[in-house]
């Protein structure tokens, strides 16, 4: 099932009483779902995120989807896709969240569109702030389940604390490992430097093969990072995730996903 989701977030005041607009439709056109939900008292940007991520929790009730996510908040979407880096604390650790359910997801994109494009989510974001309680509108498979409540405020940073703890760190002893590949090459004019992936892809441990363009470094890292950051035995369930390069002029696509040692691979590391 293909679908497309629209997050807007906001607050008045910046921070201030905040808002999160979210909007699913299947590929078809048919609305699935729309919902506002107060957020309490966040920035603009730490809603933007709350917004995406009501939307993938929401999404991850619908089964497996693949989804194009929608934003006006260029911010996001360059963090997100890895071409600006997230440097506040609690930003960080709701880029943590964002990453941890879009691992759940098997195939995703996500683009920055206007405002006048994403109407129906703002709209759905003033009216969370308006009457400063969630609202659904239309939920056309219900899941049974209560929308996901937003984490507390943290009034000493001005951002929004995440809800949850950051994912533990990676145990030695298990020697986890993220297998890279790449579904599709730049032509020779569109990357400065060689992909340094070959056609039977590299195992990553601990660092990136040699002459890998800092580019498709930025794009991989986020993702690789989340995979190997993986709890528990989620890690085996990881699917392939799909990654392209964020320099504008190349269009290479690398597959990610776990290492598992019993598949018959040839473990070919890139371990320092």
């Amino acid at each position: 099932m293909a679908l497309t989701l629209h997050i807007d977030g906001g607050s008045r005041g910046n921070p201030g009483p905040a808002g999160a607009g979210v909007v699913i439709h299947a590929d078809d056109g048919t609305l699935i779902y729309e919902a506002a939900f107060f957020l309490g008292r966040q920035t603009n940007n730490a809603a933007e995120y709350l917004a995406l991520i009501h939307g993938l929790q929401r999404i991850a009730q619908l089964g497996e989807s693949t989804v194009t996510i929608f934003s006006d908040s260029e911010l996001l979407v360059r963090q997100i896709t890895g071409q600006y880096r997230v440097k506040n604390p609690n930003l960080a650790r709701l880029f943590e969240q964002v990453q941890m359910l879009l691992l759940r997801v098997p195939c995703w994109s996500i683009q920055h569109v206007p405002r006048d494009q994403n109407r129906r989510a703002d709209a759905l974001a003033n009216l969370a702030m308006d009457r400063g309680e969630n609202v659904v509108v239309v939920d056309a498979k219900p899941s049974g389940t209560p929308p996901p409540s937003a984490p507390p405020p943290d009034p000493a940073s001005g951002e929004a604390a995440a809800a949850g703890s950051p994912a533990p760190p990676i145990d030695p002893a298990g020697r986890r490992a993220v297998r890279v590949t790449v579904v599709k090459r730049p032509g020779a004019s569109e990357c400065p430097v060689a992909v340094g992936i070959d056609g039977d892809g590299v195992v990553v441990e601990a660092a990136l093969p040699e002459g890998l363009c800092i580019y498709a470094a930025h794009a991989l890292l986020p993702t690789i990072i989340a995979i190997l950051n993986t709890s528990g035995n989620e890690f085996e369930a990881v699917p392939t995730l799909t990654v392209q390069c964020t320099r504008p002029e190349c269009h290479a696509t690398f597959h990610v996903s776990p290492f598992r040692s019993g598949n018959g691979a040839t473990k070919k590391t890139s371990d320092t």
